[in-house]
């Protein structure tokens, strides 16, 4: 009898671009595109930009590229760099049942090791589609509670392990170890809830570094404990095969058209949706949002003085939505933070977490929102934020995003040349989107 970390192995092993569904190749071309869009977003940002700085100081030098941005680094430095790139402004892709992101980890490691090692197109997508369906997995089988932490770094690193074992062509035992591996040192990312934000976010940058040192290890002949996945108390078990091979989970991913917390997607349309109904000048004398109660674990800080406190804080996006647009979260700015009239908006927002919202995350995230203006009441409700696999953004949406984000660091011609160069990979071609990810910035800072 095999445990459940060798038929994901041996299920990854045996893979080939042959078995990939049209639909899941076209998922996995949007899942890149939507990635790069994050990561050249995030480029400029403060968090990138330090986290380039102690990858650089920890790692040292070498001949890898943190893209966008800088050469020189070394891989495994290059490699963090990326990742949190990916992740700084928090408009990286998810999942709902896995509740976490995995792109900003899978598709950068997947990239530079397709890159170290000239695999083609198809590899690319293979190994990425892969990656995501190993990690997503495993994450949505967990059994929730509610002291369990919803970093993406705990689950991401068995994709990565996943993805790379393949592209290396590794023997399915080897990646048996290597996920095993992964998963035993994922970083915990606690404390979680009730606490102040972190620009350590989710641990993904981490949690891939730990993934490629996984993968080195069983390699050489080291060993995991491959029954980890074989655990009721923990997981669904047999949630984590089931129609293996036939549902392919990056086609149930959503996509973020705001810079901030999944958990506010919902609020920002449903703000965004009575704005559009009011009268121009008309004064918002108050917002009160109802949502499920996952969302109290967010900081909601009201004066947020960080993009990540921005970035979690349902008052505070609520009242950006209103007051700046959709445009302010493309992306969001340090500005931002410091506009007082949102900040005064932000704290007439009252939360409330119905009991008739309890119990349905991370199936569903809906929100409630009622904008009281000169007395009168007007309500919004979004069951499905945009973006979700229930109400998608299409391949034009995505590429406006990259538009959006990518305008303070490339030319629009490089970001057309990026659309381009994704749509090649099913044609066998990856150097044109290397090379892309290898050019020089235009700027290094987002606007004040």
């Amino acid at each position: 009898m095999q445990f459940v970390t060798q038929q994901l192995a041996e299920f990854a092993c045996n893979a080939g671009y042959q078995n990939l569904p049209d639909s899941v190749v076209e998922k996995t071309e949007r899942a890149i595109l939507d990635t790069i869009a994050a990561l050249v977003g995030g480029v400029p940002t403060e968090n990138a930009r330090l986290s380039r700085a102690a990858a650089r100081t920890c790692l040292g030098p070498g001949s890898a590229h943190a893209w966008f941005a800088e050469a020189g680094l070394h891989p495994l430095a290059a490699l963090f760099a990326n990742c949190a790139a990916a992740s700084s402004l928090d408009i990286d892709d998810g999942h709902c049942l896995a509740a976490g992101h995995p792109g900003a980890a899978i598709v950068p490691a997947v990239l530079m090791e397709a890159a170290r090692l000239r695999s083609d197109g198809h590899d690319v997508l293979t190994a990425t589609a892969l990656g995501y369906d190993v990690a997503l997995r495993i994450a949505a089988a967990r059994c929730f509670t509610d002291t369990m932490s919803f970093a993406s770094g705990q689950w991401t690193g068995f994709g990565v392990a996943a993805a790379i074992g393949w592209l290396r062509r590794m023997q399915a035992d080897q990646i048996a170890h290597a996920i095993a591996i992964a998963g035993a040192e994922a970083p915990q990312n606690l404390p979680q809830g009730d606490c102040q934000a972190s620009s350590v976010k989710g641990s993904s940058p981490w949690s891939t570094v730990t993934a490629l040192f996984a993968v080195e290890r069983a390699g050489v002949g080291m060993s995991g404990s491959v029954d980890m996945l074989d655990r009721p108390h923990a997981y669904n078990v047999g949630a984590i095969t089931a129609d293996l091979g036939s549902r392919w989970l990056i086609a149930e991913t959503y996509l973020k058209p705001y810079a901030a917390c999944r958990y506010t997607h919902p609020v920002i349309d449903a703000v965004l949706t009575l704005v559009g109904d009011r009268s121009h000048g008309e004064p918002i004398e108050r917002l009160v949002v109802e949502i499920f109660p996952e969302a109290r674990k967010l900081p909601n800080e009201i004066a947020p003085n960080s993009l990540e406190g921005g970035q979690f804080s349902v008052p505070f996006a609520a009242a950006l939505a209103a007051l700046r647009g959709a445009e302010a979260f493309r992306p969001l700015r340090p500005c931002s933070l410091r506009d007082p009239d949102v900040v005064a908006l932000a704290a007439k927002v009252e939360l409330r977490y119905p009991d008739e919202l309890s119990a349905i995350f991370p199936q569903r995230t809906p929100a409630r929102v009622t904008m009281v203006i000169d007395g009168r009441e007007r309500v919004a409700d979004v069951l499905r934020p945009l973006g979700d696999a229930g109400n998608p953004m299409d391949r034009s949406a995505v590429e406006q995003k990259l538009y959006d984000l990518g305008r303070d660091t490339l030319s629009q011609a490089r970001l057309g040349q990026v659309i381009q160069s994704i749509t090649l990979l099913k044609e066998r071609e990856v150097a044109p989107l290397l090379t892309c990810l290898r050019a020089e910035p235009v700027a290094h800072a987002h606007a004040s």
